[in-house]
Formats: structure tokens, sequence, C-alpha cells
């Protein structure tokens, strides 16, 4: 692994890291110790605007009638941390393999007298340490969330361990996305938008988490990587489903060995 380039990929996305960290913490705090509260002390009046939405606007949005509980509305909120992470993780991986595309010199780094794949590795742990450095944060977030609730039977009736292993889903949705932004900068020929691309990435990803709920159909779940890290499965059992967790490690490697290949095989021309 070339260290100069790795230092430099962290270096350059401190700002950007710092910037979406600070959103994730945010929205945790905003959710689980600003709403949850008004959720649970106003649920006759929550249940009747609920109760008001279409079930498929309710499916796309995670509400239901389980919303009342920690365990249940940190389910709900967990769609929202997913999407800021699926976004940044998407946007880093774009921004670090992308970057001698958009500011075009290419020519300058495949003439550095290192292998190119361990230009790629290099890259890659960069994106990997900015993943581990925000998930870190969320943990630490959710846990100080979970502490203000001793004296809610929901939250206690959850280990914290069993929270934070929950908690650590994000871990999975960055690297699954990181890889999407990796493959995706190594094809294309241009990179217009960084943000408009892992917008798109998150977006959809976080529409396609209604399928298997308004369709009942759990096999919808194959295509919806949000929900290969099952929450509930997490909190109630301490583990997730074995066979989704393998779904995710192979179209993570998948995509990361696919854009491996294409960055060490590409030239000045083609990239």
């Amino acid at each position: 692994m070339n260290v100069n380039v790795y230092g430099f990929e962290l270096k350059s996305q401190l700002r950007v890291f710092l910037t979406g960290t600070v959103i994730l913490i945010g929205t945790a705090l905003l959710f689980l110790v600003g709403a949850y509260p008004i959720y649970r002390d106003s649920k006759a009046d929550v249940e009747k605007v609920i109760d008001g939405f279409p079930p498929q606007f309710a499916a796309l949005f995670g509400v239901n009638d389980n919303i009342f509980s920690f365990g249940g509305f940190y389910r709900f909120s967990s769609l929202y941390f997913m999407l800021i992470m699926a976004i940044m993780s998407c946007a880093w991986g774009l921004t670090i393999f992308g970057r001698e595309k958009r500011s075009k010199t290419i020519d300058f780094l495949f003439v550095m007298p290192t292998p190119r794949i361990s230009l790629y590795l290099s890259k890659l742990a960069a994106g990997c340490t900015l993943i581990a450095g925000a998930g870190a944060a969320f943990l630490l977030t959710v846990a100080f969330s979970y502490g203000r609730y001793r004296d809610d039977p929901t939250a206690t009736a959850i280990p914290l361990p069993r929270l934070l292993l929950a908690a650590a889903s994000l871990f999975g949705v960055g690297i699954v996305f990181l890889s999407f932004g990796a493959l995706t900068a190594v094809l294309l020929r241009r990179i217009r938008s960084v943000s408009g691309i892992a917008t798109a990435y998150g977006v959809l990803a976080f529409m396609l988490v209604s399928l298997p709920e308004m369709t009942g159909e759990d096999a919808y779940r194959i295509v919806a990587p949000f929900t290969w890290f099952n929450i509930d499965e997490a909190m109630n059992h301490g583990h997730y489903e074995a066979g989704y967790l393998i779904l995710a490690a192979v179209v993570a490697l998948a995509c990361l060995t696919a854009s491996a290949i294409a960055y060490a095989r590409g030239d000045v021309e083609g990239l």
C-alpha cells in the first residue's frame, strides 16, 4: 500500500468527512433524543396521523405501529441513518477513485513508479478508514442516546450490545456503497456530479426498501441493499441473517474486484 496516496486521500476528504459525520450524528440525535420522546408521549395523536397515511406512503417511509417503542422507533430511524451513510460512502468512492478523471491528472498518476493495484488498495484503505470513523462516531451517539432512556421499559428491554450490533449495520452499508461508488468512478468516462450520482444511489436504495413491505414478497429484499442488514434480527436475536450478510459481502467484493481490474488495466485514453 502506498502510504502517501492513503494520507493524501484522507487529508483531501477531511472536510467532507467531518461535515458528513456531523450531519449523521446530528440526525441521530434529532431522531433518538429529540423526536422519539415526542412520538412516545403523543401516541394517540400520532396514531391518528398514521391512520391517515396511504399504505404505500407508510411502507415507503417505514411508519408502523411499533414506532412508539424505542426499538420500533430505532428501526424507523435506521432507514434515514442508512441513507446518509450510503450517500456519504458512495460519494467517497466516486471522489477517491475518480479524482484523477475529474482533475485530468491520470497521465501523472500512471507514470508513478508504483503498481496500479497498490494505488487502488491505498485508495480503498482510505475509503474504509472514513467509513470506520463515521461508523464509530455513530455508535457512540447511539450509546449516548440509549443511556437517556433508563426509565423506558421498551428501551431497557433491548440490551445495549444488541442495539450497537444493529447500529453497526452502517459499516456494512458503507462498504457496499463505497464499492458502488468505486466501480462507477472507474467505469464512467466522465464524472459530472459526485453528489448527484451518490444521492441517486442512496435514494434508490431507500425507495427499494418499500418493495418487500408493499408486496409482501420477501424475495424483493435481494434488490434492496438496506434490508440486507435486518435491524429487527440484530436487536431481537443478537445476530444478522447469514444469507443476506453473504449477499452483501459478495456484491461488495464483486464490485471492488471489478473496479480493481478496470483500474489496473486502464490507460490514459480509456480512463
